[in-house]
């Protein structure tokens, strides 16, 4: 079972958020309706009714998670421009909220869980590790598309500098004689190069701190489930002895009804 198959009666997004919008007018209209709706799925509070909710708010960080990869997409294309950088901050800011209304959701849920019975906790404990599981997954496809997005700015950055060099370069190269020419071509070529090395070392740099990120990601989620799985054996645990327990006693119950049988028979 996923997250999207927790509280079905709780309502959609409209079809259109299926697809990349086609101006920030729709955008923002969109996004606000997002929010909205995923407060209003956050109202009900405890047992599955409130797994439902953060089930229904995963979901609609997913579909965001999905507009802003169409957006990330169209980064460098013909279809670049103003537009498609105030979609890409909307985006931004509304799978933000999203996340915090996730987390604390979450959050709120744990420590319900311990004010709970200890089956109706087992029992929800199971559903609450899949949501946080499913959060963390999307979370990190969120994260991976900031790190791609950064990555084509950088791109198209570098090759803006290195464009404009050669064109001054040029220029400078046709004002000057031969021998003068080979060697400023020789020193542009040097500094284009060490940019090049700079950048490069950067990217490195912020490619690794973003891997980094996502490590730290999944170590976190293995201790959740770790803790979880540890509370899980000690009730099945508890379980089994009051098995026995009940065993033993019923035992005893037979016992001290066979005897009373055998003092009726006697007088």
């Amino acid at each position: 079972m996923s997250f999207q198959d927790i509280g079905r009666k709780t309502p959609g997004l409209p079809s259109k958020m299926n697809g990349l919008v086609s101006s920030s007018s729709t955008t923002t209209a969109i996004t606000k309706q997002t929010i909205n709706d995923s407060t209003s799925a956050n109202s009900t509070a405890g047992g599955t009714d409130s797994y439902a909710a953060v089930s229904q708010l995963i979901l609609q960080y997913q579909q965001n998670v999905g507009i802003l990869s169409n957006i990330v997409e169209k980064l460098g294309s013909e279809e670049d421009g103003p537009l498609l950088q105030k979609q890409f901050k909307v985006q931004l800011d509304v799978i933000h909220q999203l996340g915090n209304k996730i987390e604390t959701k979450l959050q709120q849920q744990e420590q319900s869980l311990h004010s709970m019975s200890r089956t109706e906790a087992s029992r929800n404990r199971a559903t609450h590790i899949k949501l946080t599981r499913d959060y963390h997954w999307v979370q990190t496809k969120f994260k991976n598309l900031q790190l791609e997005a950064r990555q084509i700015r950088s791109n198209i950055e570098a090759r803006r500098r290195a464009e404009l060099q050669d064109r001054e370069r040029r220029e400078f190269v046709e004002g000057i004689d031969e021998d003068n020419q080979r060697l400023q071509m020789q020193l542009q070529d040097d500094r284009v190069t060490e940019e090049i090395m700079r950048e490069r070392e950067e990217e490195v740099r912020k490619i690794n701190q973003g891997m980094h990120q996502v490590n730290e990601i999944y170590k976190d989620l293995a201790n959740i489930v770790s803790y979880q799985q540890d509370q899980v054996d000690e009730v099945e645990t508890h379980m089994e002895k009051a098995n026995k327990n009940a065993e033993s006693g019923l035992k005893q119950i037979e016992k001290a009804r066979a005897k009373q049988d055998q003092a009726c028979i006697i007088s």
